[in-house]
């Protein structure tokens, strides 16, 4: 039996190694419960995505987001409304989660009450 290392590239070994690392990640949730942040959760997916890019390739992607861009425009023809909100949903989730999910806290121990006390002098 040959050993493939040699057949393959530097970046196959390296996506074997994300995919590992994610692997051992979703074994933790599922076995150990270890909480992940959402943006932990993410970047995995981003990885996840890269990963299927590379192994499909854009001519075996190219049909199914043509397809998809074809159902996306006929769902618009038959229902206008609900895909305006749909679309609108879509940007104010992406909003609410890059700006307060994805954020961090700043001076969470700060107290603003205590500093509008000794600013405006009131007691």
């Amino acid at each position: 039996m040959k050993l493939q290392i040699g057949r393959t590239s530097g970046l196959v070994l390296t996506l074997c190694g994300v995919l590992k690392d994610i692997m051992l990640v979703a074994f933790s949730i599922l076995v150990w419960g270890t909480p992940i942040s959402n943006l932990q959760a993410f970047g995995y997916s981003i990885a996840i995505i890269g990963m299927l890019y590379y192994k499909l390739g854009q001519k075996e992607l190219k049909p199914y987001i043509a397809e998809a861009g074809r159902r996306w425009s006929e769902f618009g023809a038959n229902r206008p409304v609900l895909r305006k909100l749909l679309v609108v949903g879509a940007i104010f989730t992406t909003i609410i989660l890059l700006l307060g999910g994805l954020a961090p806290t700043y001076a969470p121990e700060l107290d603003p009450s205590s500093y509008l006390k000794n600013t405006l002098g009131t007691s």
